[in-house]
Parts: structure tokens; sequence; C-alpha cells
């Protein structure tokens, strides 16, 4: 499978728990589908998050966000480096 980045622009007075809630449901909308969550980061102070997933396409990655209402600015075929 192929490796995607999910890219998030946090909502102002958006929470870390928040955040973490929203990953938690989309891991589980996401293997209920077939995908494969890796993890995930979020910079509070920038104000993004990111996570990664194992996915055929970018667009079952899409839909899994859709699905858990999580909102999502991108989503990006990304490859690890060593």
């Amino acid at each position: 499978m192929t490796v995607f980045l999910g890219i998030h622009k946090l909502v102002p007075g958006m929470s870390e728990t928040d955040v973490r809630e929203g990953y938690e449901k989309y891991k589980q909308g996401a293997v209920a589908k077939g995908l494969k969550p890796l993890g995930a980061v979020v910079s509070m102070e920038k104000g993004f998050a990111y996570c990664q997933t194992e996915a055929q396409s970018a667009q079952e990655v899409k839909e899994a966000h859709e699905g858990a209402a999580v909102p999502l600015e991108d989503v990006v075929e990304v490859k690890t480096l060593g």
C-alpha cells in the first residue's frame, strides 16, 4: 500500500484533547474501511496536525476523514527516506 499524509489546519480554540479525539474517531473509521492509520503529530503552536495512513488511494483517505467529520486541508502521497 501507499502512504498518504493528511494535512489538517486546526480550528481556532481547538484543544489538544479535541485533536486526539478527532484522530481516534478517524482511526476507527479508517480501519473499518480497510485502511491502516500509522500515526499523527500536532503543533498546537502552529495550528496544524498531520496524520499518516496506508491506503490504495488519496480518495480513500479523504473519504475516511469525511466519514469521521474531521476537516482536511489536503492529502499527499509521501515516501519514507531511510
